[in-house]
C-alpha cells in the first residue's frame, strides 16, 4: 500500500508500480476550475486520484483497457475521499472515444512508452509499458475528439520523442502550451518531458526545467515544492 497525504493506493497487483513519472505529471498538470477531467490508462488510478483531490466535485472518469488494472482502480478510487466523483471504466482508449458523450477540459495520461521493444513474458506488463495497442498518433487523436474547444492535454513523455509528439500533435490540431524538461539531476541529461497541448496555436511554448534530486541525491527543493501536497516525507 502506497500512501499519500489525503488518500492511498494498492499498487500491489499493478503490473506497473507507482513511479515518480505519474507523481510528478498529477503535480504539475495545470488544473483550475475544470469542467470534466479524463485519464487515459489509469493504471492503479493513481493520476485519476490526484485529479480529483485537486479539482473537488469536478467528475473524473479513468478508462484502463487491462481487466486486472481497472479493477485495481475501481477498488482504489472506493477507498478514497472521492469515490463519489470518480467513474471507472474497463475499455481501450477508442472504445470510450467511440461511445462518450463527454467532453473534458483536462485530459491526462502516462502513456506507454516503448515501440518495437522486446516484450516481457507477462501480458499485463505488455500493455502498461507498450504502445502496440494505442500509437502516440491514436492517443493525441482521441485527446483532439474529447478536448473542450478551450481543454487541455497533458502528457509525460521520453525526451527523445519529443519531436515526434508535437509533430503528431499539430497533425490533429493540437499546439504545445506548457513544455517542462525533467532531469534526474543537474548532471543528468533530460530523461522525461512533461507536455501540455491546447487547441489554441500559441506562438511561444511556456518552457521550463526540474530536475528531482541534488547532487547529494536529496530530492530538489523544486521537487519537493511541487509533490508536497501528495508526499507523506515533504
Amino acid at each position: 500500500m502506497f500512501h499519500f497525504k489525503k488518500f492511498s493506493i494498492d499498487d500491489s497487483k499493478a503490473a506497473m508500480k507507482i513511479g515518480t513519472d505519474a507523481v510528478l505529471l498529477g503535480a504539475w498538470v495545470t488544473c483550475a476550475n475544470e469542467t470534466r477531467i479524463l485519464d487515459i490508462g489509469s493504471g492503479s488510478g493513481i493520476l485519476a486520484l490526484m485529479m480529483a483531490q485537486r479539482n473537488a466535485n469536478t467528475p473524473v472518469d479513468a478508462i484502463e483497457i487491462e481487466y486486472e488494472a481497472s479493477v485495481l482502480t475501481k477498488e482504489n478510487i472506493h477507498l478514497s475521499p472521492w469515490s463519489s466523483s470518480i467513474e471507472a471504466y474497463h475499455l481501450s482508449a477508442q472504445q470510450f472515444c467511440s461511445n462518450t458523450q463527454n467532453k473534458y477540459s483536462l485530459i491526462i495520461c502516462n502513456p506507454p512508452f516503448f515501440t518495437d521493444s522486446l516484450k516481457s513474458p507477462g501480458e499485463s506488463r505488455n500493455l502498461a509499458r507498450h504502445n502496440d495497442t494505442l500509437s502516440v498518433s491514436a492517443l493525441l487523436e482521441i485527446a483532439a475528439d474529447l478536448l473542450t474547444d478551450k481543454g487541455k492535454a497533458s502528457f509525460v513523455i521520453p525526451a527523445d520523442a519529443l519531436e515526434k509528439w508535437k509533430n503528431e500533435a499539430l497533425r490533429h490540431g493540437l499546439f504545445p502550451m506548457k513544455i517542462t524538461y525533467v532531469r534526474s539531476s543537474p548532471t543528468h541529461k533530460v530523461h522525461r518531458v512533461l507536455i501540455a497541448f491546447t487547441r489554441t496555436g500559441i506562438q511561444d511554448a511556456v518552457e521550463g526545467e526540474i530536475c528531482i534530486y541534488n547532487t547529494d541525491s536529496s530530492h530538489s527543493e523544486e521537487y519537493k515544492s511541487l509533490t508536497r501536497d501528495f508526499y507523506l516525507y515533504f
